[in-house]
């Protein structure tokens, strides 16, 4: 196959590599940290209305609290991540 290039996808990866020992690690640490982040989105939902009912709060108050979690997500995977591109990943590229 002259002037054609060759690719290498996952799949041929994952043959050659295996699944071992440390992808199962990785994938259930990555599954915790998935299920950790669902359950929070999921104790805004039930804690809201508790919260709204027990301080007297407006529905627009409870919202501005609600939002404020996804204001820092926000904020925060702006800095970290531009404190890791200038002291981590992108200094070795």
């Amino acid at each position: 196959m002259v002037g054609e290039a060759s690719t290498y996808t996952v799949d041929d990866a994952l043959l050659v590599l295996g699944f071992g020992k440390f992808q199962w690690f990785l994938l259930a640490y990555a599954g915790m940290g998935w299920a950790a982040d669902a359950m929070e989105m999921m104790l805004l939902s039930f804690v809201g209305p508790a919260v709204q009912s027990e301080w007297g709060l407006s529905p627009r108050q409870e919202s501005a609290i609600t939002s404020v979690v996804f204001a820092g997500m926000l904020f925060g995977a702006y800095t970290w991540g531009t404190i890791s591109d200038n002291y981590g990943r992108r200094q070795e590229l």
